[in-house]
């Protein structure tokens, strides 16, 4: 059987939709499948009397009515993405076989996040990145240009990529030894502390193969940042600090690292770009 590299390459070329961004429309009409958004919480009769939440449930997909759902509200980067997961369900055979017993597949926000474990979930996502970055192609690009969160943060409205999922691809497949630390933002208790104020806490790490042989593949933190911490209490939206990182190792071991950090305002991003 072809690789999913080389059936998304031939899906978004036989389509026409070899330009930036990925077309989703010009590839539901090459398979011909129709797309709707809808409410699922006044809809549930379309969905499987599986115990699914439907507030969760962010796309759905019907074999039989060869009909893309997304659920309504959702912003272009989530709607797209969603449809290029149902996509990627419909376009393999296997899942259209394990899956869809039943005539509607949902899936949820736990379905489509990077950290789903159940398999085709995982193609699926897999599949949607692919059609969304053109394969290699956002891979290439970015790798011809200076490696820095400003490459990213170029490239990445082009792609009609969200900021997280352009870094999450970027960092995983550098050639390099670099590494992305995302931080999410803590809820506010009160109206007390100001913008620049909002602590966030470690989320999650993303590592290129090159730095988890090197370094090391995730880290643990129970500290909490802050904006200012980085941005100073002046404008920060697309402002790319440097800030040196120091990491140590349970074993005593102690990197030092030259670091950019981003934030798109409910996120901070911060890229290891090199040993200091």
């Amino acid at each position: 059987m072809p690789a999913r590299e080389e059936v998304v390459e031939a899906l978004l070329d036989e389509a026409g939709a070899t330009k930036l961004p990925t077309d989703e429309d010009k590839i539901l009409d090459f398979l011909d499948l129709k797309q709707l958004s809808f409410d699922f919480m006044h809809e549930v009769d379309f969905l499987p009397k599986q115990g699914t939440k439907t507030p969760e449930i962010r796309a759905a997909l019907s074999l039989n009515d060869r009909l893309v759902v997304t659920q309504s509200g959702l912003n272009e980067k989530r709607k797209r993405f969603g449809i290029f997961h149902e996509i990627g369900h419909f376009i393999s055979e296997e899942h259209r076989r394990k899956l869809f017993n039943v005539n509607v597949h949902a899936d949820t926000d736990a379905t489509l996040s990077w950290w789903t474990k159940i398999r085709m979930e995982r193609e699926a996502n897999e599949i949607a990145a692919e059609l969304l970055f053109q394969g290699q192609r956002f891979t290439k690009e970015s790798l011809d240009q200076p490696t820095s969160v400003k490459t990213v943060l170029q490239l990445a409205p082009q792609y009609g990529a969200s900021y997280e999922s352009a870094l999450r691809r970027y960092t995983e497949r550098h050639l390099l030894p670099v590494a992305l630390i995302v931080s999410d933002q803590v809820p506010k208790t009160s109206n007390e502390h100001s913008d620049e104020e909002q602590e966030f806490t470690l989320q999650y790490t993303i590592t290129s193969p090159s730095f988890r042989k090197k370094y090391f593949s995730g880290l643990e933190s129970s500290d909490a940042l802050r904006r200012s911490d980085f941005f100073g209490t002046g404008l920060f939206r697309k402002d790319v600090v440097e800030q040196e990182l120091t990491v140590e190792a349970s074993s005593g071991r102690c990197w030092k690292f030259e670091t950019e950090v981003f934030t798109n305002t409910y996120k901070l991003f911060q890229f290891i770009v090199k040993p200091s």
